[in-house]
């Protein structure tokens, strides 16, 4: 065997010697074993700190949102006469509005006086929902062409004369008179019925 293999044989063995060393393979496990542990502890910590975040965080909510409670419940009169300022203003603008869809109503029952009363009925009923179209057609009808619009009353559905004041109060609404006009509106009307009537009957023939 040559001198040279005898010193690689050498250095084999010592290298093999140190790498098996019981001491080396403890200290390296221990060490190991502590890297794991620290990983453990900062793991811990973050979760703790995580929790104390969360906990600070919903701590804060809670009392900013008491505070905007007790904010809310706590009288202030400046608070309470705009409150009081804006219901009324709303419930005045409620009420004009009702009055321009009644008054639309109102509008297309007396021009269709010379109807029956269930079309008149109807005629409310569309008046009030295009009264849009109702109240600037009666514009234009009396300021443009000096035309007046018919008035008999808020509802023309009945030709009965009430008899005292509760009669007055409650069904005054809905009796009108007859005059010329609304009797020739009738007049023309049926005229209208008769005609449609008499086209029908030459046609079926």
């Amino acid at each position: 065997m040559s001198l040279l293999t005898q010193i690689s044989n050498k250095i084999q063995y010592s290298i093999s010697q140190w790498a098996s060393d019981p001491e080396a393979d403890a200290y390296a496990k221990e060490q190991a074993k502590q890297q794991q542990h620290d990983a453990e502890a900062l793991d811990r910590i973050n979760k703790t700190k995580s929790e104390s975040d969360s906990n600070f965080k919903s701590k804060e909510e809670a009392d900013a949102e008491a505070k905007s409670l007790a904010e809310r419940s706590e009288f202030k009169p400046q608070r309470a006469t705009s409150n009081i300022a804006a219901g009324i203003i709303k419930g005045f603008m409620q009420f004009i509005l009702t009055l321009i869809v009644l008054y639309g109503g109102h509008l297309a029952a007396n021009e269709a006086i010379g109807y029956k009363i269930p079309f008149r009925l109807l005629s409310f009923v569309y008046g009030c929902l295009f009264f849009f179209i109702e109240i600037p057609k009666m514009l234009i009808r009396r300021y443009a062409y000096q035309i007046k619009p018919a008035y008999y009353t808020y509802l023309p559905l009945s030709t009965y004369e009430p008899n005292g004041d509760l009669e007055i109060l409650f069904l005054g609404g809905f009796c009108y008179k007859e005059d010329a006009t609304s009797q020739m509106a009738r007049a023309a009307v049926e005229t209208l019925y008769k005609t449609a009537f008499e086209k029908s009957q030459i046609k079926t023939e």
